[in-house]
């Protein structure tokens, strides 16, 4: 050792070692029954796309009803809500495997860049209910794609990024129950256009979004 020369002792090495990362993943318990439900939602929204008028007609006409909810459903949108709510299954199911990777970050970097395209130049996006479905998955996809390469649950700081995600997630599920509220309240309001996507649906996509967030 070289006179004067200084070292941190062991204790002030930090190493992001598995072991390490593992306090600040969810309980298991929650992150269960969190993929549970995103994957239920996941199997929801692909039975929709398959059950749309003209393409199912061997599916009773009640359990299309019951699908469509009182708004017929946008083909891409469903795709959209079906591949984040299967990547957030994956996420809360191996936090440091797939989800973890490169690879995974891009997939939804590129779906937030398609419904982003959507958004800014299909016509058919420009009908409201459309359209905020649309924008949502624009964040959705863009705050998976940033917490990929995480590996654990909630991610702790992505700076400036987590408040404003937070914000944006608490929003949509307060909308998702204020909304059919305030339809109940004021009948007038029925008449605006319903919302594509059902409210459990965007509960559960929310909560589990705020889950992995905080």
């Amino acid at each position: 050792m070289r006179p004067g020369a200084r070292h941190l002792p062991p204790a002030a090495v930090t190493h992001h070692h598995p072991a390490a990362l593992s306090s600040q993943q969810l309980p298991a318990a929650v992150a269960l029954a969190a993929a549970v439900a995103t994957g239920i939602v996941a199997l929801f929204h692909a039975s929709r796309i398959v059950t749309d008028d003209g393409q199912a007609h061997h599916v009773p006409a009640f359990v299309r009803r019951v699908l469509r909810g009182r708004a017929a459903a946008f083909v891409p949108v469903e795709i959209g809500h079906t591949i984040i709510a299967v990547g957030m299954v994956v996420m809360f199911a191996d936090p440091s495997g797939a989800a973890s990777s490169a690879a995974f970050a891009l997939i939804y970097l590129a779906l937030a860049g398609v419904f982003l395209v959507l958004v800014l130049t299909n016509p058919a996006c420009c009908e409201p209910a459309r359209w905020s479905c649309c924008s949502m998955l624009v964040v959705e996809a863009l705050a998976m794609a940033c917490m990929a390469r995480a590996g654990r649950w909630p991610v702790g700081d992505l700076g400036d990024l987590s408040g404003w995600f937070a914000v944006v997630f608490t929003v949509a599920a307060v909308a998702a129950v204020g909304g059919p509220l305030l339809r109940r309240v004021r009948p007038a309001w029925d008449a605006a256009p319903a919302p594509i996507t059902p409210v459990a649906s965007r509960l559960v996509m929310a909560g589990g979004m705020l889950l992995m967030l905080v």
